[in-house]
């Protein structure tokens, strides 16, 4: 979908205090091979910091970067991948109370791991429906910190996760930078795979039961054969996705100046997604990446946040996102810096 007149106000992040991998290791809580294979330098670790009050933090750091008044948001979307707090709760308007009193819908989007660039698809749709709509506060946050189950021990996208928020402010009116084009697809086959064996009732929470992808995805037939089937189909359709969206903006990759991607260790697996693409490591974030861990969905705004923070990407360049979660949703967007905002180093 070709995107007109909609702009990036504002973007804020909130990130915890980093833990050494290596202190992972020490403690037991980090396998040493997989520390040593993997990459990985460190994960975001909230502690016992709710998720939707990293989103909140992220949110009021977009807003005061905006310019923009709490009463000209119009509509509020939040994503995330883990539980956000009581069963039957609403933290999207949680998150939406300590931003503005103004009466505004407000939705809780699950996409896994693409859920937040997603949204940005479903913000822009809203605000461009009807005229006087004008400004859409998207925001993301998970806290993974919970008593039975182990960030180091994900089983997959390289196996260690990392807490955090991000936010972004979008408007028809004005803004640093322009979402010039976005898409978004399914591989809805793939869920069984990361479905498993497991009932579907009682859901697994209710009863106690962990998550644990790497005995569902071994369940459909072996680990590493069902693996790759899911990365071959998830690849295709993501490469798909990006080549098109790029086109839509009239763009090539070699017009591309970086990429905000899943946060990975591995340089191998980065390869993968963008090689197909015709782009290259060096044009997305592996070193920044992986010292925070997979921040589920935040991955790609808190990106994009770092690079225009600290003067990577400036007036006249173009940044590719690419985002997929589950395996089974995939998200492409493409934005120009138009200026660089006041928030924003000098150029690097």
């Amino acid at each position: 979908m070709k995107t007109t007149d909609i702009r990036i106000a504002g973007l804020g992040t909130y990130i915890p205090e980093i833990v050494d991998a290596r202190k992972a290791v020490a403690l037991g809580l980090y396998d040493a091979d997989e520390y040593e294979f993997y990459g990985w330098t460190g994960a975001a670790v909230a502690g016992d910091m709710p998720a939707p009050d990293m989103a909140i933090a992220a949110a009021q750091q977009a807003m005061d970067r905006s310019g923009l008044h709490p009463h000209d948001i119009d509509f509020h979307i939040h994503a995330c991948g883990h539980e956000q707090g009581p069963e039957g709760w609403s933290p999207q308007h949680y998150i939406l109370r300590h931003l503005t009193d103004r009466d505004v819908p407000s939705f809780r989007v699950w996409q896994a791991c693409s859920g937040l660039v997603g949204s940005l698809e479903l913000a822009a749709c809203y605000l461009k429906a009807v005229p006087e709509r004008n400004a859409a506060l998207l925001t993301g946050a998970d806290n993974v910190g919970t008593p039975n189950f182990n960030r180091w021990a994900f089983g997959i996208q390289n196996g260690v996760l990392g807490d955090g928020g991000s936010a972004v402010l979008l408007s028809k009116s004005e803004g640093f930078a322009s979402l010039l084009s976005i898409n978004t697809n399914s591989t809805a086959e793939v869920e069984e795979q990361y479905r498993g064996t497991e009932p579907l009732f009682p859901p697994s929470l209710t009863v106690g039961r962990g998550m644990d992808f790497k005995e569902r995805l071994a369940a459909a037939g072996g680990l590493e054969e069902t693996v790759a089937e899911v990365v071959r189909r998830q690849g295709e359709l993501r490469t798909e996705i990006a080549l098109r969206t790029l086109a839509e903006a009239g763009l090539e990759p070699g017009d591309v100046t970086r990429v905000c991607h899943v946060f990975t260790g591995q340089e191998s697996y980065l390869k993968v997604i963008l090689d197909p693409m015709g782009l290259s490591p060096e044009q997305g974030l592996l070193d920044f990446g992986r010292n925070l861990g997979h921040m589920t969905v935040n991955d790609q705004i808190v990106g994009l946040t770092h690079l225009v923070e600290t003067g990577q990407v400036g007036p006249g360049d173009h940044v590719l996102i690419v985002a997929h979660g589950g395996g089974v949703s995939i998200t492409c967007a493409v934005v120009r810096i138009d200026e660089r905002p006041s928030w924003a180093a000098a150029a690097a």
